[in-house]
């Protein structure tokens, strides 16, 4: 296991010189790098590392119509060795830049190439090798060395270099005194480009790890830097099998880290997971409470840095994979819908919950919406709460599931309910604020939960826009809840008359309709010869089927269909009608042993 948390990748790069004057030599360096046997042609001695292991690839890079010595590793770096004749030259310059193992090993050389191209462009042979040694967790740990010769090529001399150094070359590395600037500010900036480089093949590869090439103290990260290893200490190390003194350190820091990464996936787990409030238990060490959250959020926003809000953040909730809330300690929310691409901002006003707002929306490429608190509703009497206990949250939490509402979160500050769209409640138990556009389902939700939470009966809360109070007196009037305080206008009170009365009377059309739909099933019925559905018809009915038509008629109406029947009803209760003025007994039922037996309900009379 690594000692890395799970939003993280290893962003290690380190520059270094090939310096004569140190016993170094840039054929020597080649060699080792690239695990090859070379000779030195200006001293005539010979390094072979074809044994050494863990190599796995190497190449040249050089711009393009080089001649062809250059990709001949000996020949380059004799004559760039050639080339300098100073006792304490430099020879060579190299970078060595960490592979994230969330990499695919056919991605490491591309990877290095995006890494080498500026060397490349400003005049450089750049001799780049691939290793992937066993790393201290017994997984790999590979990583590329970057070796590059100092002069731009000028073939119209001897070694094949110009005769100065190459300028644009050392603008990338050095700063400060007479190269202008602070001294480290070039490495620096290009520990920040090759950082940029390594998330690129990252995202490239879907992996949510992200490289940071700053210090922890930079980021305001509480954790304790390691102590370097040199490689001559680790092979010392390897060859002894007994760590020393700061190795140990190092494994105690990194067993340390494995253990809170474990501990962080597991407040993780109980976050997403556990209901109530989406949080884990606090820890003891204070310094590393925050982490689950942090990576909750990278997990989400990989290209984001919210290191700076690590102990302004509360909850965050993120049990909904097509969103993400979270609650800042001032009890700001900041809510990001993926499916809209927007970064929801609203509660009290808060400057650390813009920040994190933007930070996410730029990080994801969103847009930010802030959404005002636009009303507010009590439980008359009763005065508003700045926090709620947990138990009670999550009870007020279901009966909004309950009410039919999906888009819901506990949070001390009171349950969050989302209603499509940009409108929000929160509901503290006795009071409820409305931010966001006043919607119409806003209105029935406020209504609904006074019905039922506050035995029905509703107050305002603060300010309300006129035309919104209307509103909500009307849906009040729907849901059968008192609007204490307000007194709606003869307006308002005429409109509520007549959308009273249109529904009565559509109640009335729908009852008749039902009533119709019934007595063209009995009809049915009854011309299929049920006594029962005859008995139940009105008398007009009755007589229709067992004195207006004969069995042949009758059998023809029991295949009709109910559209047809319901539409004929009033002509069949006039052919009824007539039927019982010329015969009062048209309309009586007589059972009759015989199945048939309804064709003789009524002897009929020749005519």
């Amino acid at each position: 296991m690594t000692s890395l948390p799970a939003h993280e990748a290893l962003c290690h790069v380190s520059a270094k010189v090939v310096q004569r004057s140190k016993g170094r030599s840039a054929v020597a360096a080649a060699a080792y790098r690239s695990g090859t046997r070379l000779t030195d042609a200006r001293t005539g001695s010979t390094w072979d590392y074809s044994r050494k292991k863990h190599v796995t690839d190497s190449f040249v890079m050089a711009s393009p119509d080089t001649p062809a010595w250059v990709h001949d590793r000996e020949a380059l770096w004799s004559r760039a060795e050639l080339a300098e004749r100073r006792k304490d030259s430099v020879t060579a310059r190299e970078v060595e830049v960490s592979i994230p193992r969330d990499l695919p090993d056919d991605r490491w050389a591309d990877f290095l190439r995006d890494v080498a191209a500026p060397y490349v462009a400003a005049g450089a042979v750049v001799d780049v090798a691939i290793h992937c040694p066993p790393a201290a967790d017994r997984e790999r740990q590979p990583h590329g060395h970057l070796l590059m010769t100092m002069r731009r090529l000028d073939p119209s001399t001897d070694t094949g270099f110009a005769g100065t150094r190459n300028a644009d070359l050392l603008a990338i590395f050095e700063s400060g005194g007479r190269a202008g600037g602070k001294k480290g500010d070039a490495l620096i900036r290009e520990r920040e480009r090759v950082a940029g480089v390594l998330n690129a093949h990252l995202r490239a590869v879907g992996s949510k790890r992200r490289a940071d090439h700053r210090s922890y103290q930079a980021r305001g990260d509480p954790r304790t830097p390691e102590p370097l290893i040199g490689e001559r200490r680790k092979a010392s190390v390897v060859r002894r099998r007994q760590n020393d003194r700061r190795t140990t350190h190092v494994a105690k820091i990194r067993e340390s880290r494995k253990i809170d990464n474990a501990l962080t996936e597991t407040e993780i787990e109980m976050a997403l997971t556990a209901r109530g409030f989406a949080r884990a238990p606090a820890r003891k060490r204070e310094p590393h409470q925050q982490d689950y959250k942090l990576s909750i959020l990278a997990d989400r926003f990989p290209d984001g840095d919210f290191t700076p809000f690590r102990d302004a953040l509360y909850l965050v909730d993120a049990r909904d994979s097509r969103r993400t809330r979270t609650m800042l300690r001032d009890g700001a929310w900041v809510e990001v819908d993926d499916e809209s691409g927007t970064v929801s901002l609203w509660g009290p006003r808060s400057p650390q919950a813009a920040a994190l707002a933007e930070a996410i929306a730029e990080s994801a490429g969103y847009g930010v919406d802030r959404l005002p608190r636009t009303a507010a509703t009590k439980r008359p009497g009763r005065s508003r709460r700045k926090a709620i206990p947990e138990a009670e949250a999550v009870s007020l939490a279901d009966r909004w599931r309950r009410r039919g509402f999906a888009d819901v979160t506990e949070s001390p500050a009171g349950v969050r309910v989302g209603l499509g769209g940009r409108s929000r409640l929160l509901d503290s138990g006795d009071h409820v604020d409305l931010h966001g556009p006043v919607s119409d389902e806003a209105l029935r939700a406020l209504a609904a939960k006074a019905a039922e939470d506050w035995s029905g009966h509703l107050a305002l809360d603060g300010p309300w826009p006129p035309e919104s109070q209307a509103r909500l007196w009307l849906e009040c009037q729907r849901q059968g809840v008192s609007l204490d305080g307000y007194e709606p206008s003869p307006a308002l009170a005429a409109a509520w008359a007549v959308e009273t009365g249109t529904a009565a009377e559509a109640d009335t059309r729908l009852r008749a309709v039902r009533s119709e739909t019934r007595e063209a099933d009995l009809l049915l019925s009854a011309a299929s010869g049920d006594v029962v559905a005859l008995r139940n018809l009105d008398p007009n009915l009755r007589a229709f089927v067992s004195g207006h038509l004969d069995d042949e008629q009758r059998r023809d109406l029991a295949r009709a269909g109910r559209e047809e029947i319901t539409a004929s009803l009033s002509a069949f209760r006039k052919f009824g009608a007539a039927e019982l003025e010329r015969d009062p007994r048209a309309a009586t039922v007589v059972t009759h042993p015989e199945p048939q037996a309804l064709t003789n309900v009524h002897e009929r009379r020749p005519s």
